[in-house]
Parts: structure tokens; sequence; C-alpha cells
């Protein structure tokens, strides 16, 4: 199968179904099992509330601007910026669709690799880089806030049937794959990338992991590529990537503030963005499709005691989901045809096994 033909399955309409339904029905049974209309008359609708609100969809465009320098720079300046804008909205539709550990990485690997100026090499270098620097963001900001505003005081008594106890033990695992994660990427691209690659397949050489040899295989080739791409960049080159990726993922959190200001009682900056780093980390882990129906039920579970009535915290991570996930579903439809026609007129499309 050509990989033009295999990435065509990640926008297939159908594909559309699961995460829809999921996040609809989740959205659905929290807004109507204990509907009052009267509770929506305790917001004060205004110029402050749509101040608040249109800086909330500020957010959702300074998040997507970030990633599009942020593949600039990574490229090196070759990818034009209309070129970056379809990309990045390619990227996050993917991810839409994937599971939250998966993220739409199987699919950015055959998107970059198609850009003729790129070429397969360092199209893969982009990609892993990319995923360390969103890995890194977390890492290194998650324990920062927590120390400060107190991690025991942040994590819900329960969520559904699941207690604090679970939801620390949940988190706790999350984090560590990421850091362990991020340390070997760190390893393997600045420091000693043949010893990551040896490692890596010699721990999938054991019986228990060697059904995942060959992706061991390939995440080690990967690792070497990214090394000699990366090997001769200065300091500065990287701090502008992370400097991007930061102006990014704050934007993304910086989007709940703003909805909280806009229909909540009250704000607690720190406590807001150390709650929605813990929730970050546990979206990673869910099997479903963009997180879809994990997301719209941690959302009234960590930061409903912002709002003055359930029923507005449901309505608040209704509202949350509706402007930061489902545009990309219907962006990366209209994109992908476009994106699909230059590929086809420019170039022979490029295999990615």
């Amino acid at each position: 199968m050509s990989s033009l033909l295999h990435l065509q399955k990640y926008f297939e309409g159908k594909r559309l179904i699961i995460p829809i339904l999921l996040g609809l029905t989740v959205a659905f049974y929290f807004l109507y099992k204990d509907f009052d209309p009267n509770a929506y008359k305790a917001i004060t609708w205004g110029p402050i509330v749509i101040f608040w609100f249109a800086l909330a969809l500020l957010m959702v465009i300074f998040r997507f601007i970030g990633y599009m320098v942020r593949l600039r720079i990574l490229s090196d300046g070759v990818l034009k910026w209309r070129h970056c804008f379809q990309l990045v909205v390619l990227w996050e539709f993917s991810s839409a669709l994937s599971p939250g550990i998966v993220g739409g990485t199987a699919a950015a690997f055959i998107l970059l690799a198609q850009e003729r100026k790129l070429g397969t090499g360092k199209a893969t270098a982009i990609v892993l880089a990319t995923s360390y620097l969103d890995v890194l963001y977390y890492i290194l900001f998650a324990p920062l806030l927590l120390l400060i505003t107190g991690f025991a005081s942040q994590i819900p008594l329960k969520i559904g049937p699941f207690g604090s106890s679970f939801i620390t033990v949940y988190f706790t695992i999350a984090y560590s794959l990421l850091l362990l994660w991020a340390i070997l990427v760190y390893v393997g691209i600045f420091v000693k990338p043949n010893w990551v690659r040896k490692a890596v397949i010699g721990l999938f050489n054991l019986p228990f992991f060697n059904r995942w040899k060959g992706k061991a295989v390939l995440w080690g080739d990967q690792i070497l590529i990214a090394a000699n791409e990366f090997k001769k960049k200065k300091r500065t080159f990287w701090f502008k990537a992370f400097g991007a990726t930061f102006f990014s993922w704050t934007a993304r959190f910086a989007l709940v503030l703003f909805l909280i200001l806009a229909f909540g009682t009250h704000i607690e900056t720190l406590q807001i963005f150390s709650r929605q780093l813990i929730m970050w980390g546990a979206l990673m882990l869910p099997i479903t499709p963009g997180a879809s129906g994990l997301a719209e039920m941690l959302f009234p579970a960590f930061l409903g005691e912002y709002f003055a009535l359930p029923q507005l915290a449901n309505a608040a991570s209704v509202l949350w989901r509706l402007i930061s996930y489902y545009p990309y579903l219907v962006l990366g439809f209209v994109v992908f045809p476009v994106w699909m026609k230059r590929i086809l007129k420019k170039t022979k499309p490029t295999s990615v096994e």
C-alpha cells in the first residue's frame, strides 16, 4: 500500500463516528442529567463575558500559530507558511482521531515525508523533535507548578468510580512514562544515539517484548536519523523551537483560564494550570480517539469548583471541546484535498514503511 493510500485512511469519514459519538454522548449526559434552565441564569451576559470568551477563542489561534512557527523553525525555513498551516491542520486532525499516547505521529511521518524539499530523513527528525519538545514542556512544568500549588490539593476526591488514590497512581505512571521517553530521546539525539538504539533493540529482544521488536528497530533508526540531522544545530535553534512550544502549550491552558473568567465565579491561575497538567497526563493514556469521552468527564471533575453550579461546569466542558477539538475534525476534511492536490502535482509520493 502506498504511503498516500495509507494516509487516506486517517481522513475517512467513518473514522469520525467513534470520537464524535463518544464525545457527544458524554457531553449530553453531563448536560442533561441534572438539567435546570435556571442554572444558566447565573451567567451575567455582557461585554465582560464576551471579552473573556473572545480571548479564549484567541488562544486557539495562538496555539495554532505557535505550532506553525515551531514547524518552520525545525524545517530551517524550508516549509512555507501556507505549507506549515496545512501540515499543522492535518497533524492536529490525525491526533484528534488517534488515542492520546499514539497521537498523530504515524500520520505526521507520512505527511512530512511527502514534502519534496524536506526528504524522509528531515521529516523523521522533525516529527521526533516535535514530540520531544511537547513532552519536555510537560515534564518541566508539571512538577514545578505542582510543587508550588501542592499535588494532593489538585487531585479530585473522586472521578466517576475512581478515588483520589487511583488518580494519583494513574498520573504518576503517565508522568514516569513520559519522563523515561524524554530521557531516552535526549540521550539518543544529543549524547549517545548508537547506544540508545542498541539498548532499545536489546530490550525488545526479550521474550515478552519480542512482538514489538520491529517497531523498536524502526524507532532506533529514527533516533539515528534525528541525531544526524540535529547534531550541528546551535543552542539558539533549540531555544527558538522550545519558545514556540512554550507559547503554544501555554495558550492551550490559558484557553480554559479565560473560559472560567467568562463563565465561572473565581480563578486561581496556578491551580487551574496545575490541574490541567494533571488532566493532560491522564489524557495521554486513554485508548479512545482524541480522548473523547474522558476529556469531557475530567473537566468538571478537576475544574468544577470554579463555577457556581455543576451545570455551568458541564456546559463549559462542552464549550471547551467545541472550540479546541472539533474544529480540527472539520478543517482536516477541508485542507486534506488541497494538500493532496499540491503533493500529487509537484512530486511523486514518497513511500514510508
